[in-house]
């Protein structure tokens, strides 16, 4: 029998990592008080599944608004907590203010991860932070049917989601629901389960708060003699409040952590961190950058102290650039024992200066350099958008590019990506020569901000971690050429951090979280059919 619902129908209720309120304007959203608090799951995932009357096919109308870095939806087809499909509509600051509106199709079956099945941008829809919206959403059978405001569509398949379940909805930060209207043919079962919950697939590295509580992991490294070293910055709140270096050190591949030490590092004139790297001779060195250049610091006790550092060759800034940031993964060994270093700039010439086919408009630049001698020395810096004109003649690249992260494939490429400004996509380029020069910049094969860092497995998988939506995983079987729909393994606002391989495709990923808070970490088996949670 068809029946249509609202929210003040009443009903019985379940929600997931905290209570929601019922605002003015029959309005839901998560209280600030409880988007902070982390659940089992996802970190400031909010869900409320109405869980005593199964429907089968749909139809649902809400307003909804959407705020940097949010997202909200409706749940589909529950069985309980962790199994369900899920339509929602991920934003983050950067989507949002270069107005690149998102809707995705997702589903949990059971481990906690959210498993992209489709994900578009839809056109003429705005994303401009606090706009009300309008969706409609009809499921009948196998197709789902969405419109968003007067004229985004949204459409595609949700085979292999069971026929008929619960409804839930679903909110990630300070979005915004309201106006909730749902009918549909209420089925005689099946019964709502309360378990399984959604499981706890990270964990804390880290629990230690003496020197403050929002813990920015750096680079996590193997080092020779076996143990795994993390090293991060403590940073006292607000934004700006005193940074404070640690390390921490990992003897059993990361099941378990020592407790952090004090980075007292004896550098003068020089910011008090840097990039800890395993250099190709099998030395573990600290990349140290300054406002005169760049340095290398030594340790001969496995991280625990380090020399002064001493300055290394690296080539001039490139003209129109201010100066040149390395981004989370600036360090990339190469099987010949070679390096490339990845960096970005601001860039500042006049459009006088620039060609019409150099595309952007906030200024920014990537470049690599290489080294032949373990870091010591290295090249001129050369731009990752190897972009011509239609005369062939070399241009100033695109504008548009910020954080690099690169791999060597299996045939000697280094495929970077590069996280952008504008483009609703991330910037793909390769050099087939070693780093010496790259191909044009293109559209990569998926939208993503704050990349971190990209692995390929000794299997020759490789894995990219990006924002929007959440903190999604995208990986390639066959060294970038395909690609998966990517996997949210937990919510994202900062994303930045460290992957690393300890043994045969299980991943350790080490990474910031949502609200300027602990730091967090996950083990990933990474498999044929896709990422699953490897445990601790």
């Amino acid at each position: 029998m068809a029946r249509r619902l609202n929210i003040g129908d009443g009903g019985s209720w379940t929600f997931v990592n905290g209570d929601w309120c019922d605002g003015p304007g029959n309005s839901l959203s998560v209280p600030s008080d409880l988007i902070r608090l982390d659940g089992d799951g996802m970190q400031g995932h909010h869900y409320a599944f109405l869980h005593d009357r199964p429907l089968g096919d749909l139809r649902a109308d809400f307003e909804f608004a959407l705020h940097a870095h949010s997202d909200v939806g409706l749940v589909f087809r529950a069985s309980h907590p962790s199994r369900f499909g899920l339509i929602h509509f991920p934003n983050c600051g950067q989507a949002s203010r270069a107005q690149h509106f998102w809707a995705g199709l997702s589903v949990m079956t059971g481990d906690g991860y959210l498993r992209l099945r489709e994900l578009e941008m839809l056109r003429r829809v705005p994303s401009t932070d606090g706009i009300w919206l309008g969706a409609n959403i009809e499921l009948e059978g196998d197709e789902l049917r969405a419109r968003v405001g007067r004229n985004g569509r949204f459409n595609c398949r949700v085979s292999g989601i069971p026929s008929g379940g619960f409804i839930g909805l679903y909110v990630f930060g300070p979005g915004e629901i309201r106006k909730i209207r749902v009918e549909g043919e209420e089925l005689p079962g099946p019964r709502w389960s309360e378990k399984p919950r959604q499981p706890r697939n990270w964990f804390h590295p880290s629990t230690e708060t003496t020197h403050g509580v929002w813990q920015r992991p750096g680079n996590l490294v193997r080092i020779p003699g076996g143990d795994l070293l993390l090293n991060y910055n403590v940073q006292e709140r607000p934004y700006r409040g005193k940074v404070t270096p640690l390390i921490l050190r990992s003897r059993d591949d990361g099941a378990s952590w020592e407790s952090p030490e004090r980075l007292d590092l004896p550098y003068e004139g020089r910011e008090n961190w840097g990039h800890i790297h395993v250099f190709p001779d099998g030395e573990i060195r600290m990349l140290v950058p300054g406002d005169d250049g760049y340095a290398l610091a030594e340790t001969g006790d496995d991280g625990s102290t380090w020399s002064e550092p001493e300055a290394i060759e690296v080539g001039p800034t490139p003209e129109g650039v201010d100066r040149l940031h390395l981004g989370p993964q600036a360090l990339l060994n190469l099987e010949n024992g070679g390096m490339v270093m990845f960096a970005y700039g601001r860039f500042n010439l006049s459009r006088e200066d620039m060609s019409i086919f150099t595309w952007g408009s906030h200024h920014c630049q990537a470049f690599s350099c290489r080294s032949t001698d373990g870091g010591r020395s290295w090249s001129d810096w050369v731009n990752l958008d190897g972009a011509r004109d239609s005369q062939g003649r070399p241009v100033r690249g695109s504008l548009d590019l910020t954080e690099v992260c690169g791999v060597q494939t299996g045939d000697g490429s280094i495929l970077a990506m590069i996280r952008p400004i504008y483009s609703p996509w991330m910037w793909e380029t390769w050099s087939h020569d070693g780093g010496e020069s790259w191909t044009p910049c293109v559209r990569g094969p998926f939208p993503g901000y704050a990349t971190p860092n990209m692995l390929r497995t000794e299997s020759g998988r490789i894995l990219v971690a990006h924002r929007l939506p959440g903190l999604t995983i995208n990986t390639s079987p066959d060294d970038g050429n395909t690609w998966d729909r990517g996997t949210m393994i937990d919510s994202a606002i900062w994303v930045m951090g460290s992957m690393l391989e300890v043994s045969e495709d299980l991943v350790l990923y080490v990474y910031y979280d949502s609200f300027e808070s602990l730091m967090r970490a996950q083990f990933i088996r990474v498999t044929e059919d896709g990422l699953l949670p490897g445990g601790t």
